[in-house]
């Protein structure tokens, strides 16, 4: 059965100067912003991995094959063409990406039934197409157009339709007061200041607007979920680099944010009524796990309904959950 939604598309202004953009061109910058693979790009810049014109020819070579594969050939087809990532990890990232969607379950459910949604850091689109199996308004926006590639494909295959954008969540392509509530999965640990992305949450948000972050806790005394390290968060951040490029090949590992950081940032941002918790696994994802992990996941749920593990699984548990209201005159 094919399933229809409603989508809204928000007001666009230029990234750079926040002007209202005219076919996609700012008058008063002089900026324009393509169309690219049948996306619009609004990105001042591509991401650390590849330079612009290098991300858009991978997205629109991604965008020719799209047609004849369905999500699971899409994102092999990828990686085939992805020739720094081993094929240890390639496995592990594949297993993320089909079971993006149980995860985005989970996080859907916690979000409000009615205004306008913004994620910022959609990736391939679990949580976008979650939202908008339960009638959600949302969008996405991306700074890898590639991914968004990827995400159209899952929405395609499940009869959505999400409006996505490439943008650099630190630059967002929208006026202040746009949407009523962001959220923010596994995204703040892959920037390199993630206040700036809280600050544009705040700026696009209304005031009373919420905030909903999930992700990775820095003192976890769990693996680290990028590159698989023990204890990575306990290492003084001026090493991390060196110790990830001594254990894995790699100079650069993502800067998970500890509790009290996140709550530091996201008051200095502008937010109020501040909350960090773990959060709830449901049986729905863990059943979509790996069978080794699924033991985990179940004794960390039996452990978040006490109290004091709760204070323990806070501070110390592989998953912190923030949510805030962006302050100001309603």
């Amino acid at each position: 059965m094919t399933l229809t939604t409603t989508t809204v598309t928000t007001e666009r202004v230029c990234p750079a100067c926040r002007e209202p953009l005219a076919d996609w061109s700012c008058v008063a910058c002089g900026r324009d912003y393509p169309e690219v693979a049948g996306l619009p790009d609004c990105r001042i810049a591509s991401d650390r991995f590849l330079d612009l014109a290098s991300e858009r020819a991978k997205a629109e070579r991604l965008d020719r094959l799209a047609p004849g594969l369905d999500l699971e050939g899409l994102a092999e087809a990828y990686y085939a063409m992805t020739a720094d990532v081993e094929p240890r990890r390639r496995g592990f990232y594949l297993a993320h990406i089909l079971g993006a969607e149980a995860r985005g379950s989970a996080l859907a459910a916690l979000l409000p039934r009615t205004g306008k949604i913004l994620e910022l850091g959609c990736g391939t689109g679990g949580l976008l197409a979650a939202a908008a199996r339960r009638g959600l308004t949302i969008e996405g926006v991306d700074i890898a157009l590639r991914w968004l590639v990827v995400a159209r494909r899952r929405l395609d295959d499940l009869g959505l339709t999400v409006p996505l954008v490439a943008a650099e969540a630190e630059h967002l392509p929208y006026p202040d007061a746009s949407f009523d509530a962001v959220v923010v999965d596994s995204l703040l640990e892959h920037v390199d200041d993630p206040w700036l992305v809280l600050r544009e949450a705040s700026r696009v948000l209304r005031p009373g607007g919420s905030l909903l972050i999930w992700s990775p806790n820095r003192y976890s005394l769990m693996i680290d979920p990028h590159v698989r390290l023990w204890g990575l968060g306990w290492i003084p951040r001026r090493w991390m680099s060196a110790y990830v490029r001594f254990r894995r090949g790699g100079a650069w590992p993502p800067t998970c944010l500890s509790v009290a950081e996140a709550h530091r940032l996201a008051a200095n941002a502008g937010f109020e009524s501040i909350s960090i918790e773990p959060p709830e696994i449901p049986a729905s994802w863990a059943s979509s796990r790996p069978r080794n992990q699924q033991s985990l996941i179940k004794a960390y749920a039996m452990a978040s309904r006490f109290g004091p593990m709760r204070v323990c699984l806070r501070a110390l548990g592989p998953l912190w959950q923030l949510r805030a209201i962006r302050g100001g005159p309603a």
